[in-house]
């Protein structure tokens, strides 16, 4: 299986201090953004899923990063489960199909301006040149781009990490009983 990722998921990966998106339900930022992010990846990677970063949306990521981008891709690119792809000849066909039925049907393009939904429209052709089959995001031009042929799952609709029922070895304190007592048994 592969699973596409886009700008709106990716920039949680690496920007601490990135502001949660608005839940649609709640009106408010959705809790634990981050936490949700970081268990998606590790559920994929865990579940030996390829990731698929399209350029268009690793580029949107990269305008964050500023001085931070070498570093990001340079984390991007040595992660087995990551596959960096670009937008070209399959996804251009991909593109095109999707553009000539748009046309032919009478519907409009996606979004506004015409440039962001161009992005994102090379971002759906590149998940169906990769065999994707979701895309996470909570672009609403991606959602609606991806029509059928996506499942499209945003931050919301993430699960959080489960909560550890009994801490991992190097959690755990000593008993107040314990102590730094030599118990060789000499006296």
């Amino acid at each position: 299986m592969n699973a596409a990722i886009d700008a709106s998921i990716l920039i949680y990966i690496f920007d601490e201090d990135a502001p949660a998106p608005t839940s649609t339900t709640t009106g408010k930022p959705v809790p634990f953004c981050r936490e949700r992010v970081e268990h998606l990846i590790e559920t994929l990677q865990r579940d030996k899923v390829k990731i698929i970063v399209p350029t268009p949306a690793l580029a949107e990521a990269l305008v964050r990063a500023q001085e931070g981008a070498p570093e990001r891709l340079r984390l991007l690119g040595s992660n087995k489960h990551i596959r960096i792809a670009p937008f070209d000849q399959k996804a251009a066909v991909e593109y095109a199909a999707v553009q000539a039925g748009r046309i032919a049907s009478g519907q409009r393009p996606l979004g506004t301006p015409r440039a962001k939904a161009k992005f994102d429209e090379q971002i759906i052709a590149i998940a169906a040149a990769e065999n994707a089959t979701v895309i996470y995001s909570d672009d609403a031009d991606i959602k609606k781009g991806a029509g059928s042929r996506f499942r499209v799952v945003g931050i919301e609709e993430l699960p959080l990490p489960p909560e550890n029922e009994q801490p991992t070895l190097f959690d755990q304190k000593p008993a107040d009983d314990e102590t730094d007592e030599d118990h060789s048994g000499e006296d």
